[in-house]
């Protein structure tokens, strides 16, 4: 069967073929290591600041710094999936201790803490709680036509998920005496969280308040596209599964069992001489 005439082809897309060759001159057949002249072009792209840390990693070869790279972006989407999982399992923690914790300080406080937070909470949370209603009502702005709750009003559980991690990190009581929410944050661990990160008994409260803050820096490192070469991975995953561990106890297993850190830490390039 002849070919179609050259009019009547589909000109809106690239047949398969056609990509191979048009990006066969930028990859080596080794398994996708840019060939030196493509190098220099995407380390100029990616600007010399960002990729310092991958050029001295890499003794200066501009290839290899660009497999760190990209194996830098894998390792943070790999440690990024079992941090979500971790960050919700955390921030739904506080928020059940809450709704039990507000309606007992007394009249006028309910259950739902993000429209009556009862003190010291309130002096915590009014102004991220402001910026979480701003964000939630953007996110319902953007919600297709067809979503069903397009039109709903925010609600508790819209907040509860706007709140960031460093907000609920900002929840648990501090080792920094200086903190100038240290009185509010050790009231409300003794009034409401301890008895919700009770999982690992016996363990030093200062042990869960260091893995809690070591997440939150990683997670805003990961966030912000930045450099976690000298992570100690093995170290943070630790961090994770015993954060888990200090609220269930049963959860440790399926957190453990469903990462793919361990997987992505046998790929890292090979910076050996």
């Amino acid at each position: 069967m002849k070919s179609p005439p050259e009019s009547r082809r589909d000109d809106s897309c690239i047949r398969t073929r056609d990509l191979v060759l048009v990006l066969r001159p930028m990859v080596r057949e080794d398994g996708g290591m840019p060939q030196d002249r493509t190098a220099k072009v995407l380390s100029d792209h990616l600007h010399v600041a960002r990729m310092s840390t991958y050029m001295a990693a890499a003794g200066g070869d501009e290839p290899l710094a660009l497999q760190l790279y990209l194996w830098n972006g894998r390792m943070s989407a790999a440690l990024f999936e079992t941090l979500s999982v971790t960050e919700v399992i955390f921030r739904n923690a506080i928020d059940g201790a809450l709704r039990g914790w507000n309606p007992s300080r007394g009249a006028g406080h309910t259950w739902e803490w993000t429209a009556t937070p009862a003190s010291p909470l309130n002096s915590m949370i009014r102004g991220p709680l402001k910026v979480a209603h701003s964000n939630a009502t953007k996110a319902r702005a953007h919600r297709p036509a067809s979503h069903p709750r397009k039109l709903a009003p925010i609600n508790h559980d819209d907040l509860v998920a706007q709140l960031t991690f460093g907000v609920y990190a900002g929840l648990m009581p501090t080792l920094d005496l200086a903190d100038k929410s240290y009185t509010a944050r050790e009231a409300l661990w003794r009034e409401c969280l301890a008895a919700t990160f009770n999982g690992r008994p016996g363990e030093d409260p200062r042990a869960l308040i260091g893995r809690v803050e070591r997440l939150h820096r990683l997670r805003n490192r990961i966030a912000h596209a930045e450099p976690i070469l000298t992570v100690n991975f093995a170290s943070r995953m630790r961090d994770m599964v015993r954060l888990v561990d200090s609220i269930n106890p049963a959860l440790t297993g399926w957190v453990s069992g469903n990462t793919r850190v361990s997987e992505v830490i046998r790929t890292k390039p090979d910076t050996r001489t």
